[in-house]
């Protein structure tokens, strides 16, 4: 999971943000960098790029990682359906840790999804649920989150506060240690099972012109349950720091 843990909700807000500001006209494109630690033991923290496409017709949408059309979409509320690039990975060669570099390579995926928005004059509240279908990870996701944008000027702050749920699968293939890979590695075996990862985030915008703007924020992920007791992870709270800046068509 090295670079990738939280690029999705780091999009999905800084879409949120400047959805708040924007004209009418629904297309913006960005380019950022994000920096994150690893979950993993000896997993080297480092910069990444982060893109940005927003793209809504009101019946085709492309919202960075993901993409997907409406069943229904009002006002205030939507369904849609799409699919979503899971950028969460494992490349034993990028630990230094002698015992993981002698496990299997995990891989990112894509997921279908569904997924519910409603925005209140309380915030915004969103959930989905997500399934495998490259037949890597056979990962079933359910999240839900809750934003409450503050609006001052050209500036706007998102606070959001959010929990996923991952199935036994999921976490069997980004933490689980099979038999094979215990007697190379020397590490204990582990069979995953199923975990919640609360997580919190707080994302910022300022508009420079009608067009341009720029934006930033921390995230934090905290891995719970068989995630956590993994003996691949030595790092349970895993932070990200991201900004970057935007076009607004």
């Amino acid at each position: 999971m090295k670079n990738t843990i939280c690029i999705t909700s780091i999009l999905s807000l800084f879409t949120l943000g400047y959805s708040l500001s924007a004209s009418a006209d629904p297309t913006s494109l960005g380019v950022g960098v994000g920096w994150t630690d690893s979950p993993y033991k000896s997993y080297s923290s480092n910069f990444y790029p982060i893109p940005h496409i927003d793209y809504d017709n009101g019946s085709f949408f492309i919202d960075d990682l993901s993409a997907g059309y409406y069943i229904y979409n009002s006002d205030n509320q939507s369904i849609s359906i799409g699919g979503r690039y899971l950028a969460n990975e494992f490349k034993p060669h990028d630990s230094d840790n002698h015992q993981l570099k002698k496990l299997d390579k995990r891989y990112s995926t894509l997921l279908a999804e569904i997924e519910y928005n409603i925005d209140t004059n309380w915030g915004s509240f969103s959930s989905n649920i997500g399934a495998d279908v490259l037949d890597e990870s056979n990962s079933l996701l359910i999240n839900a989150d809750y934003s409450l944008p503050v609006v001052e000027g050209d500036l706007i702050i998102v606070p959001t506060f959010g929990i996923n749920w991952a199935n036994s699968n999921h976490n069997n293939y980004y933490y689980g240690i099979s038999h094979k890979e215990s007697s190379r590695s020397k590490l204990r075996y582990h069979n995953a099972d199923s975990s919640f990862t609360p997580y919190a985030e707080l994302g910022a915008q300022y508009k420079l012109t009608d067009n341009f703007a720029t934006y930033g924020g921390v995230h934090i992920d905290k891995l719970t349950g068989d995630a956590a007791d993994s003996p691949m992870v030595s790092n349970s709270a895993v932070t990200s720091v991201y900004m970057g800046v935007s076009y607004n068509f």
